[in-house]
């Protein structure tokens, strides 16, 4: 049997597994998470979806709503999402659900032809084998979220790095690059760090990276000159937004990031200040809030709390065009705290916190699907999978390490550095994570493990330079 048909076998078994388990999945559901046309729903498909039917109604990309936000997002999930409504009209979810599940099964193709490069058919058919089958690697493909599509267009953009014997490289990496930095703009650090490493060599493709960062680019003058000022990665804040994503909010994100690394309990902080404004709501709050830090925290949660009480009585529905009276005080009040506490516990800011944000989004089995969080939770082979899952993450984060420090290929420490590096600024700066967002990287990890188990081996097959 060729190897074309028992890649194409893999394949085939694989989509069949991955859209059992997941329809099974979509019936033990109910009311749990909303679901149409096979795809469960999630809160940023809005800012996906409605730019799409707002460029088919209007002729114009933007959030059907208020304020700057409606402009800013990158387009490159929505314009998957743009195709699935031009094919499929009112069936849109179930053709983006198709449209997925191809791309889902275009990265199984992509991780065999790329573990081929560095190491013999036979390992590589059976950590394919592994990548398909394993409920982590394919844990998003139902959902109206990025990281259902980001697996195929990561590792698209990393074939694309190495495929030397491929006449058209230059043209895979330009549109690998836009679309990788198009829908996830953090992940603009692996085409950065490469594009300093190509320049360096003086390598040709520096061009095509170049060329591939240009939407990028274009699309954040366009921002601009809407903002009139240049948006960062996380562009969801504005003082023109009738929402709870204004300057305050910011400010009070980065206050948290001094000692939470837990994004829900933040979140849900925000949402107690916002519903609530008596004293009973922030002594709840301050429960939360380590000892130390509650004497100054606890003047700037009753702050918000009137802030916020201000824009839902005084502004709610209206369009807001700038500051709120008495906001950028309090902006400022936040930011003199945030720095005092900072410089009064930079243990906790620069060590502790990072380090416990990092033992979160790594200590994942990213077996995601409800049924493997209610009523499978406790079967023997459920709990097996976990471990199994689990292993490989941190085994891909060892295996990534060692790689750069001891890996014999240039360009593949590069890439590497690029991964370790996106890594940290989740850690480090994010601090508060979703698991989902490790999601992405999974591939790639275990890439480098399978890189790692052949050079152990003693046989690792050399990849271009």
């Amino acid at each position: 049997m060729s190897t074309r048909t028992k890649l194409g076998i893999l394949v085939l078994f694989a989509l069949v597994a991955t859209i059992v388990l997941n329809e099974i999945n979509l019936s033990f559901l109910g009311n749990e998470y909303p679901y149409k046309q096979g795809l469960i729903t999630t809160a940023d498909e809005y800012s996906y979806f409605s730019p799409a039917e707002q460029l088919l109604k209007t002729g114009e990309w933007n959030v059907n709503s208020t304020g700057e936000k409606a402009y800013i997002r990158t387009p490159g999930y929505g314009i998957i999402y743009f195709l699935a409504l031009a094919l499929g009209g009112s069936h849109a979810f179930f053709v983006l659900k198709c449209i997925q599940l191809l791309l889902f099964a275009g990265s199984i193709v992509l991780f065999f032809r790329l573990t081929r490069l560095f190491t013999d058919e036979k390992l590589s058919l059976i950590a394919t084998a592994i990548y398909a089958l394993l409920p982590c690697f394919s844990g998003f493909t139902y959902y109206t979220l990025s990281e259902s599509v980001l697996p195929f267009f990561v590792l698209g953009w990393l074939y694309s790095v190495f495929v030397r014997s491929e006449k058209n490289q230059w043209l895979m990496l330009l549109f690998s690059t836009a679309a990788l930095v198009m829908i996830r703009p953090q992940l603009i650090v692996f085409p950065l760090v490469l594009l300093l490493y190509f320049t360096i060599k003086r390598d040709k493709l520096v061009f095509a990276l170049l060329v591939g960062l240009l939407p990028f680019v274009f699309w954040q003058v366009r921002t601009m000159s809407i903002l009139g000022h240049w948006p960062d990665l996380h562009p969801i804040y504005s003082s023109t937004n009738n929402t709870l994503y204004r300057p305050p909010h910011r400010e009070m994100t980065d206050l948290f990031r001094v000692w939470e690394y837990r994004g829900e309990v933040f979140h849900g902080t925000m949402g107690v200040l916002s519903s609530d404004t008596t004293k009973d709501a922030r002594n709840r709050v301050l429960q939360t809030i380590p000892m130390e830090y509650r004497k100054d925290v606890a003047p700037l949660l009753q702050d918000f709390q009137q802030m916020r009480y201000l824009q839902q009585s005084t502004y709610a529905g209206k369009s807001i065009h700038g500051f709120l009276p008495g906001e950028k005080e309090l902006v400022q009040k936040i930011q003199k705290a945030r720095k005092h506490l900072q410089a009064e516990h930079p243990f906790d800011y620069y060590l502790k916190t990072p380090c416990l944000s990092a033992k979160r989004l790594i200590g994942t089995s990213m077996m995601n699907l409800y049924v493997f969080q209610a009523p499978w939770c406790n079967a023997w082979v459920v709990r097996f999978l976990k471990i199994v899952c689990f292993v490989l993450i941190l085994g891909g984060l060892c295996a990534t390490v060692v790689v750069l420090i001891w890996g014999k290929q240039n360009l593949l420490k590069v890439c590497a550095l690029a991964l370790l590096h996106s890594l940290f600024y989740l850690v480090f700066f994010q601090r508060m994570n979703e698991e989902r967002y490790l999601y992405p990287y999974l591939p790639l990890l275990f890439l480098f493990l399978v890189v790692a188990v052949k050079r152990w081996k003693g046989s690792a097959i050399e990849a271009p330079k």
